[in-house]
């Protein structure tokens, strides 16, 4: 990643071409840093300000696919949307947030240049817009879609009691589903956890689990 670099310039790598020209516009008008920064787990982007006398930052993971990232830019945007108007504490994601996020997304996802079926399900979801964007099942759906393809497999592929494990090492059996998640137990420690049908996992055949 090349610091430094005009925002015109890393805005065209980064978002949909017909994203481009609305979002630096907005930057234009607002005195805000951009940050397109490593891959981080814990998140995808975030907003910070440090004072009135400190210009604020947002960044963004470098990693993510163009409507990610669009997405993840327009959430930060409305972090700073509330920040610049109120200037105050409020609740994070609280009403002031999500307005400032409808406002800022309307207009741009209702550019015909961007993905028909992208556009539909965010608008969905911007009715009522959550903390993340992961926690929005179709949403996540239609960003994976856009990601290169990658050889993982998801919790919800494998069969009930069957085994898996993740990167930590720790391994579950997979149970019952309740509303959203999948309720699975940890073979090292016998706690129950949740997990999202989306959770990338290894899965682990009988012989292999046995052995």
């Amino acid at each position: 990643m090349r610091k430094n670099r005009p925002l015109r310039e890393a805005l065209a790598e980064y978002l949909p071409q017909s994203s481009v020209e609305p979002v630096l516009s907005w930057f234009g008008n607002n005195r805000i840093l951009l940050m397109v920064t490593k891959s981080r787990r814990s998140k995808f982007g975030d907003f910070r300000s440090r004072g009135a006398q400190t210009t604020p930052i947002i960044s963004v993971n470098h990693d993510l696919n163009p409507y990610s990232f669009l997405v993840t830019l327009l959430h930060e945007m409305a972090h700073a949307e509330v920040f610049f108007n109120y200037k105050k504490r409020l609740l994070p994601h609280g009403p002031e947030w999500k307005c400032a996020y409808r406002k800022l997304a309307l207009p741009i996802i209702s550019n015909s240049g961007l993905d028909s079926q992208f556009t539909t399900i965010f608008a969905e979801h911007l009715q009522n817009p959550t903390a993340s964007s992961s926690a929005s099942q179709p949403l996540t759906m239609v960003l994976r879609s856009f990601d290169k393809p990658r050889d993982v497999t998801l919790i919800s592929d494998i069969e009930p009691n069957t085994h898996f494990s993740l990167p930590n090492g720790l391994i579950f059996r997979k149970g019952e589903q309740l509303r959203k998640r999948f309720r699975c137990e940890c073979v090292n420690n016998k706690r129950i956890y949740l997990f999202s049908p989306l959770a990338e996992i290894k899965p682990i055949s009988d012989i292999e689990f046995i052995s």
